[in-house]
């Protein structure tokens, strides 16, 4: 408003304030782009500092490596952007909305990059919460299509581990993969190790049981009782979840049998889908974020038992998170601002 304009109001009706909306620090940058941008900046600093502090070992370690060819990178690369794509399709059919592609799969990279930050999933259970309510539906309706995504994904995981489960007999993957996990419970204990899945059961018990847990969460399960009774009576939405949740686990195995056939091992792909369905589900129980810390060990651990060198395979699994886990992070960090600045989170 201005200054003429303000007097002519003050005059009309002295009891009336005027309000003057506060100067923006940045003109040019809404709030959510600037809180992007910080967050990516604070990403990077962090990545580099990790690159410096480990790069000696890491050399020492690794001088041994061959150069990988970079055409199986390029191909690791494609797979991991169908592997976003696959999670879109997978959106679209638990949440029987008319989602453009482009958009649920922006939406999906997204996620993956809030998942970096916050452990156990809940950063991208949080975006695609928000993006379904501002789609149109319910709060519970929304987590009752997360919930079905994720039940799917469960369901294609231990097909996969059934299809792979004569390989764990005639190798020694499933030892090696869960050696790591091993020697961390020796390391702690067995006691305080049994102490605190006592104590993580009983707080999750007692938090169910609760009373107002319980009137909190007995519409919500109605509701997903009904999404399932939808599923169960459209077969082609059910097909389509369960075949691209599939199509996300054997992205992510494509992906990490091109990074290991970069470095120049000779390994069969069904070997390398027996480590990653294996070494994910041991990995699965850490805390950190997108199990970060005990996915790389369990699957150089048992690419090593595979037949591959230890060397090479370590590289092969680095180059692999880099690839799939971590660059994506960049573009989900604008893809988010972009969201935010469009409406649609």
């Amino acid at each position: 408003m201005t200054a003429p304009a303000a007097r002519l109001v003050d005059e009309a009706d002295p009891h009336r304030h005027v309000f003057v909306e506060p100067l923006s620090l940045a003109p040019g940058r809404s709030r959510p782009q600037r809180r992007s941008i910080a967050c990516a900046i604070v990403v990077a600093v962090l990545l580099a500092a990790l690159a410096v502090r480990f790069r000696g070992d890491a050399a020492s370690r690794l001088s041994g490596v061959p150069a990988p060819r970079w055409h199986w990178l390029a191909a690791c690369a494609g797979c991991a952007v169908v592997f976003y794509i696959a999670n879109g399709v997978s959106m679209r059919a638990a949440s029987g909305l008319r989602l453009e592609l482009r958009t649920v799969t922006s939406v999906q990279v997204a996620a993956a990059a809030t998942n970096r930050i916050v452990p156990i999933g809940l950063g991208a259970i949080a975006v695609h919460l928000r993006f379904l309510q501002k789609r149109g539906l319910t709060r519970p309706a929304a987590l009752a299509a997360i919930a079905s995504i994720k039940g799917a994904g469960a369901v294609s995981h231990l097909l996969g581990l059934v299809i792979v489960a004569g390989t764990l007999s005639d190798t020694g993957i499933g030892a090696a993969v869960i050696s790591p996990m091993r020697s961390t419970v020796h390391d702690l204990g067995a006691g305080p190790v049994v102490l605190g899945c006592v104590v993580v059961g009983a707080l999750g018990t007692g938090t169910l049981a609760h009373p107002r847990v319980r009137a909190v969460t007995r519409p919500a399960t109605r509701v997903f009782r009904a999404h399932l009774s939808v599923l169960a009576h459209s077969p082609a939405r059910t097909a389509v979840l369960l075949l691209s949740q599939a199509g996300t686990r054997l992205c992510q195995i494509l992906a990490l049998a091109c990074s290991v056939w970069a470095f120049g091992a000779s390994m069969t792909l069904m070997s390398v889908a027996t480590v990653y369905l294996v070494g994910s589900m041991v990995a699965g129980a850490a805390p950190t974020a997108g199990g970060v810390g005990a996915l790389e060990p369990a699957l150089a651990f048992g690419l090593a038992a595979a037949g591959g060198s230890a060397a090479a395979m370590l590289a092969a699994v680095l180059v692999y998170r880099v690839i799939s886990f971590w660059l994506p992070v960049v573009p989900g960090v604008f893809f988010l601002a972009n969201l935010r600045r469009t409406g649609n989170l």
